[in-house]
């Protein structure tokens, strides 16, 4: 979904749902209402940073929602006021035995997050890692900071792998994920870090490393116009050598693409039915994007790429997305 800066995917069959990370903001909560997605089996949290869980609390105390069960690794560490209220929240509907708590979004979760034609894997943390947790520099093993404890999701519908949620996974977590021999590849990649910096180093090589493993058809960047200028060139230029041919497309308007403020308030490429945070006002690039199984097997999604591109080169300056340079 387009939230702005931040991360949360949908996965629906018919009125059952799962929502994976949840922001601070009405869109997610509008678009549940908007298409009848009255039974959240799992409410899943990556890692517990501010853009991954900020609305996820208000979710947990509203009384006329449904989540059947509530993941979220736990974190010694972490002490924000965002996050001591959703433990809050979540241990009064598990008192209240109207969501189950459970602590153990890793490898080890296996068919527990399927339903329907949904099927939910988790590639990391491994069970090292998630027996340690989020850790300080004081640790014997080291410091694991909440990036590394990222929870990557490959989402399947219908049998086939769809989409692959990268969340914040760094360079080191993502090295563990490949030296377990781990099948990655899905047709649509969330790119880790909104495009980012993975901070391990070589950023155009992290992304190359990515892409040649997922080996995607649609690259989306989750990000927010007016927060950082994501993503970074190097990491556009890393994609593309890794996947050439890949679609690559915004949820909102980078600044790197476009300065100026005059962006088209509306375009017939976005959802109508899953609303896009930025589009109200003209800060929306792809917006929303649905994936979806089709009928005769395969994984599509809309906007198109050949819809989304003829938005970009009519509205934007310079659109890095159709034309990046190493």
């Amino acid at each position: 979904m387009d939230v702005g800066h931040g991360n949360c995917a949908i996965v629906r069959d018919g009125l059952r749902s799962a929502i994976v990370d949840i922001p601070r903001g009405k869109p997610v909560v509008s678009a549940l209402a908007n298409n009848k997605c009255h039974q959240i089996e799992h409410l899943l949290l990556s890692h517990p940073d501010e853009d991954h869980i900020g609305g996820a609390a208000r979710l947990l105390a509203d009384p006329d929602v449904s989540i059947a069960n509530f993941w979220c690794n736990p974190s010694a560490i972490q002490d924000t006021d965002t996050y001591l209220d959703l433990l809050e929240q979540a241990a009064l509907r598990e008192d209240e035995r109207r969501t189950r708590y459970r602590s153990s979004l890793n490898v080890g979760t296996r068919e527990d997050l399927n339903f329907d034609r949904v099927a939910i894997e988790v590639l990391h943390p491994d069970v090292r890692l998630a027996g340690v947790g989020q850790a300080s520099r004081k640790h014997k093993l080291g410091e694991v900071p909440s990036n590394r404890m990222s929870a990557v999701l490959r989402v399947s519908l219908a049998g086939k792998p769809a989409v692959l949620l990268a969340a914040d996974i760094d360079d080191r977590g993502f090295d563990s994920i490949v030296s377990r021999g781990v099948d990655m590849e899905a047709p649509v990649l969330v790119f880790p870090h909104h495009g980012g910096s993975a901070k391990g180093g070589d950023d155009r090589a992290f992304a190359r490393r990515v892409c040649e493993q997922v080996k995607p058809r649609l690259v989306i960047f989750s990000l927010g116009r007016n927060k950082y200028r994501n993503p970074l060139p190097e990491v556009l230029a890393g994609v593309r050598e890794a996947a050439p041919a890949a679609h690559i497309a915004c949820t909102q308007i980078s600044r790197n693409c476009h300065s100026r403020d005059s962006i088209p308030a509306n375009a017939a490429h976005f959802s109508s039915k899953w609303p896009s945070a930025g589009m109200g006002k003209g800060a929306s690039c792809a917006g929303t994007v649905v994936v979806r199984a089709t009928d005769n097997g395969d994984i599509s999604y809309d906007p198109s790429q050949s819809r989304h591109s003829q938005f970009v080169i009519q509205n934007i300056d310079v659109p890095r997305c159709l034309s990046v340079t190493p």
